[in-house]
C-alpha cells in the first residue's frame, strides 16, 4: 500500500510517524506546491494531508487513490463531490484539538481582556524602571467574574471554552442552531449585544461565512473582546479591521485567516501591531499532545479502512 504525506511540515517536525509507516510504503514530503500535487499522488493508494488542496483537477490524476486522510477536523480543502463520485474514502480527525484550542482561546481572550501585552511592554521598554512609580493601573482592566462570555458554535471546543469561562466566573451564552444542553442559547444579535468576550468556534459554511460583519460588530460593546478560532472567513475581515481602528470594539484576537498566511494587502496587516490586537499564525490547534493524538487517529482511520470498517468517514 503506497501512502503519501504531502505536507508534513504543517504538523511539525517533532512527531513520530512510525504508526503510519507500519501500514504501508510511506513517502513523506515536507511541503507540496499546487504544481507538484498531481505527480506526487499519481501512484498513491492513500494520501495524507493537512492544508494541501485536492480538487477535481488534481484528483483525476490519481487513478489508484482509495483513501484521503486529513490531519485536521475541517476538510473544506478536499473535493468531496469528486471523491464520492469516484469511490474515494475521506476521513478526518474529530475533536483531537479540543484542549489545545481551548487553551489558546482562553489565553488570547484573557491577555486582551487584561491588557497583558501593554503592561509587559511598559516594563520591557524600560518605562517602568524610569517611571519612579511602584505600580501602574492603566489601561484599566476588569475582573471576568460576572461578565458575559459569548460563544458561537457549541461543539466540542465551544463547550469546553464555555466550561472554562464559567469556572472563571463568567456567565456563558451560546449561539447555534439547536439549544445547547449546558448553556443558554440565544440569537446572534443578543449574543453580540451582551458579550464582554465573544469567541467563535463554528465551521465555515455558506450559513456562517461573514456572519460577524458590520451589522453584528455595530451591536457589540465598545469594550468587547472578539476572538476568532473558527475560520477566517467567518468574519468580514475588512469590517473587523475598521471596527478596531474606529474603536467600535475593544480588542481582537485571531488565529485563522481567509488567506494563510495573510499578505501585506490583507486588512489585518495594517492593524497587526496595535496593542489591542493579538494575531497568531494558525497555531491554536497545535499543542504537541494534540498533534501526536492526530497522527494516532489518522493511523486508526487507515487501519479501519483497510479492514473494511467505517471510522471517521466524511465522504
Amino acid at each position: 500500500m503506497k501512502i503519501i504525506v504531502l505536507d508534513k511540515a504543517t504538523i511539525g517536525d517533532d512527531l513520530d510517524l512510525s504508526p503510519l509507516s507500519a501500514l504501508g510504503e510511506l513517502t513523506v514530503y515536507d511541503a507540496t506546491s499546487r504544481e507538484e500535487v498531481g505527480a506526487r499522488i499519481q501512484q498513491a493508494q492513500i494520501v495524507l494531508l493537512n492544508k494541501v488542496r485536492l480538487d477535481a483537477t488534481v484528483l483525476q490524476q490519481a487513478p489508484s487513490l482509495r483513501l484521503i486522510c486529513v490531519f485536521a477536523t475541517g476538510y473544506d480543502n478536499i473535493d468531496l463531490s469528486y471523491a464520492r463520485a469516484h469511490g474515494i474514502a475521506v476521513c478526518n480527525v474529530p475533536a483531537y484539538s479540543t484542549e489545545s484550542v481551548t487553551l489558546f482561546t482562553v489565553s488570547t481572550a484573557l491577555s486582551l481582556f487584561t491588557h497583558l501585552s501593554e503592561y509587559r511592554t511598559f516594563v520591557a521598554s524600560g518605562a517602568y524602571s524610569q517611571s519612579g512609580a511602584p505600580n501602574r493601573l492603566t489601561p484599566v482592566y476588569h475582573e471576568l467574574q460576572g461578565k458575559t462570555w459569548g460563544i458561537v458554535g457549541g461543539g466540542h471546543i465551544g463547550t469546553r471554552v464555555g466550561e472554562v469561562a464559567q469556572a472563571l466566573g463568567a456567565r456563558v451564552l451560546i449561539h447555534q442552531r439547536h439549544p445547547h444542553p449546558s448553556f443558554p442559547t440565544v440569537d446572534l444579535a443578543t449574543l453580540c449585544r451582551e458579550s464582554d468576550v465573544l469567541s467563535l468556534h463554528c465551521p465555515l459554511t455558506e450559513a456562517t461565512r461573514g456572519m460577524i460583519g458590520r451589522e453584528q460588530l455595530s451591536l457589540m460593546k465598545p469594550s468587547a473582546v472578539l476572538v476568532n478560532e473558527a475560520r477566517g472567513a467567518v468574519v468580514d475581515e475588512a469590517a473587523v479591521a475598521d471596527a478596531i481602528t474606529q474603536g467600535q470594539i475593544g480588542a481582537y484576537g485571531c488565529d485563522v485567516y481567509s488567506t494563510e498566511p495573510f499578505t501585506t494587502e490583507h486588512p489585518f496587516y495594517a492593524i497587526k501591531d496595535l496593542p489591542n490586537v493579538l494575531l497568531t499564525p494558525h497555531t491554536a490547534w497545535g499543542a504537541y499532545e494534540a498533534r501526536a493524538r492526530c497522527v494516532s487517529v489518522v493511523a486508526d482511520n487507515i487501519r479501519a479502512f483497510l479492514s473494511g470498517r467505517l471510522h471517521n468517514r466524511v465522504d
